[in-house]
């Protein structure tokens, strides 16, 4: 049996879909306003410390769960010499809505940066791999709609880590207690020879690449133009 290496990824991306916990500060805003609304009912009954009170807590509750998921670590980044693996493994009839398998013939390049928390990994695409795409501005803000209204039945979709960014394809993974030259030595043993791996200085690179240049077609000479 060949050896899985497994990484923990930083962040939501590795169990919930784009944009899922900027909701969060809305759910509290709605208790917010229920709160208030009681109050303005009851506001005979009820002292305003106690409103507040309440409202505080909301919004200190609120603060805690988005820093909390913005930071939570999972077992989501898996290697061995069949390729590599996005996302947590799962018990469910439909797996490859919670992962993404990314055979080594898929892969056109690998780049990494140092940060803070580990390392910053872009996975290239290569042009015969089946790419996962993003949803469209439709979809996503009808998705983010019914998450907001029925968090649990909605918000189980599709990770943002399994869906792959455009132009050029890639995937962009946040990989905890790792280091650059340990990462390396990893691909090293399980990739093909071919692959490149490169190591980059600054992340905005990774995250604004560069577009690739487009020759322009040759201009007519003067004699063909005035022909």
């Amino acid at each position: 049996m060949d050896d899985m290496y497994t990484f923990l990824v930083r962040g939501p991306s590795s169990r919930f879909p784009r944009w899922y916990i900027w909701l969060i500060p809305f759910w509290f805003i709605i208790l917010s306003c229920a709160v208030l609304y009681v109050t303005w009912l009851l506001s005979r009954e009820i002292p305003a410390w106690l409103v507040v009170t309440e409202v505080g807590s909301l919004l200190i509750a609120a603060v805690t769960i988005t820093g909390v998921l913005g930071t939570v670590r999972c077992h989501a980044f898996r290697v061995s010499r069949h390729g590599i693996w996005l996302g947590v493994r799962t018990t469910m009839q439909r797996p490859k809505l919670r992962q993404v398998h990314l055979a080594w013939t898929d892969v056109a390049q690998l780049r990494m940066v140092a940060r803070r928390y580990g390392v910053l990994v872009e996975i290239t695409l290569g042009p015969a791999a089946r790419i996962v795409h993003r949803p469209g501005p439709g979809r996503q803000a009808l998705m983010l709609l019914g998450s907001l209204l029925m968090p649990i039945g909605f918000g189980r979709g599709r990770p943002a880590l399994t869906s792959a960014r455009d132009d050029p394809p890639r995937y962009l993974v946040k990989l905890c207690d790792t280091t650059p030259v340990e990462l390396r030595q990893v691909f090293a043993a399980v990739k093909p020879p071919a692959l490149m791996v490169r190591t980059v200085a600054k992340p905005r690179a990774l995250q604004f690449p560069a577009l690739p240049k487009q020759r322009s077609s040759a201009r007519p000479t003067t004699a063909a133009a005035r022909r």
